[in-house]
């Protein structure tokens, strides 16, 4: 079985797809680090004076603004007057001139950084294993090299095996190459800038396990899309459904029935990911009161235990389905 997971992963690596899975988790990370760059140079620009539609800004703020605070004390006045409330605060004592963080926020701290990063990144850095992982399965299928390999090795269950489990181990360096450029990314970005914000050793550990954990899923996407091409058999199939159920199901789904969000995906990723995660729904609104907010939670061990119950149901089903029926 060794030797046979050994073929599988030399021969997936002589196409183009792990490659060009590689280049576009680089440019994936990439571009998020552009992202910070130009905030942080935004900001920069602003606060030196460099920035024109600030200036304007500051600028109609000394012509108006004294204008633009009284009549903000004379509506919070009158609406106070109206509703006999003298708690009403329009926030009035609060403006001032706009400034490079009200145009452009604030820079977070580096791991807040990370945390946004890793948070916005982990669906693009599973996606990409998960198409790797179905082409590679469906490949065979449609160059009808599959019968071929089985005259080699004609027993299917240790084929299937070394398949799912080239395509997970594949996804490794696929979603390492993207957070290695963004964990040595970030910091360099944050020093260039000059933006001075240590992260203690905790905190360093807590996000190499997130890291982790974020590695450890998308090896198991790398399987689940080699599961989804055994079962489907044509990778546009396979990420056209994915891109469906994310884009409908998840919306809708998590819209329309709150009481079943803890069963999407998208909720269970992120317990995983985060160690743990919540969400807010807000039920028996009325016209004339307000809603009742309630607070959801999920811990890791709840998100890993369905996504594996997930995994493990696909793969069975295209493990019965490759043992079942023609591979021509």
């Amino acid at each position: 079985m060794t030797r046979l997971l050994r073929v599988e992963l030399r021969r997936l690596f002589t196409r183009r797809a792990p490659w060009l899975a590689l280049v576009a988790a680089a440019l994936v990370a990439l571009a998020a680090l552009w992202g910070v760059h130009q905030q942080a140079n935004q900001i920069d620009r602003a606060r030196s004076g460099a920035d024109t539609a600030l200036q304007q800004e500051q600028e109609r703020w000394e012509q108006e603004g004294e204008q633009w605070v009284a009549d903000c004390e004379r509506e919070q006045d009158s609406e106070r007057r109206r509703t006999g409330d003298g708690t009403i605060d329009f926030g009035c004592d609060q403006m001032g001139p706009p400034t490079a963080e009200d145009f452009y926020g604030s820079m977070p701290s580096l791991v807040d950084q990370y945390d946004q990063l890793l948070g916005y990144l982990v669906y693009p850095f599973l996606l990409l294993p998960l198409a790797l992982g179905s082409t590679h399965v469906a490949a065979e299928f449609s160059h009808r090299t599959m019968g071929t390999w089985l005259t080699f090795v004609p027993r299917r269950g240790p084929v299937y095996a070394s398949k799912l489990g080239s395509a997970a181990l594949a996804a490794v360096p696929v979603v390492g190459l993207g957070l290695v450029l963004v964990l040595v990314g970030v910091p360099a970005l944050f020093r260039w800038h000059g933006i001075d914000d240590g992260v203690s050793g905790a905190q360093w550990g807590d996000l190499l396990w997130k890291a982790v954990r974020m590695t450890l899923l998308g090896a198991a996407a790398g399987a689940f899309g080699a599961a989804a091409g055994f079962l489907l058999r044509h990778s546009g199939a396979v990420i056209g459904l994915m891109l469906g159920y994310l884009t409908v199901v998840e919306g809708l789904v998590g819209a329309m029935l709150p009481s079943l969000s803890r069963y999407l995906l998208g909720n269970n990723i992120d317990a995983v990911v985060d160690d743990g995660t919540e969400w807010r729904t807000y039920v028996d609104c009325t016209a004339t009161g307000p809603c009742r907010e309630v607070v959801h939670t999920l811990d890791l061990g709840q998100g890993a235990l369905l996504l594996a119950l997930v995994l493990t149901l696909l793969v069975a089903l295209a493990l019965w389905r490759f043992h079942r029926s023609d591979v021509e």
